[in-house]
């Protein structure tokens, strides 16, 4: 991941609590058991990401935190918050790294 951090520095800089996320344009999400299905219609490129039903697709309409979603599988898990944030962090970064989200800024 080391190279995916220098190409995309900021996924990382700006991911806070208080980050919120959209689907990219041309992208689209499904729950599916194992976690989410991303599908890229600009590769086309398909992603399994295996979050469980930590994370689910309608997080990603830009509605919700990072904080709120910290919080949500804190409740359900049990882990430490800081350790989900970590992991978090992690994840999103690459999904930023691969286009398919943007990160947007809630009023």
């Amino acid at each position: 991941m080391a190279g995916t951090k220098a190409a995309h520095p900021a996924a990382s800089d700006n991911f806070t609590e208080s980050s919120s996320y959209r689907l990219a344009g041309g992208v689209r999400v499904r729950q599916e058991r194992f976690g989410l299905l991303f599908y890229n219609h600009r590769g086309p490129r398909i992603y399994f990401v295996p979050t469980g039903r930590f994370i689910n697709e309608d997080f990603f309409d830009g509605k919700q935190t990072i904080g709120k979603l910290v919080d949500s599988i804190r409740h359900k898990s049990g882990l430490p918050g800081e350790r989900i944030l970590d992991r978090l962090k992690e994840i999103f970064r690459t999904f930023e790294a691969k286009g398919l989200i943007d990160e947007q800024r809630l009023r």
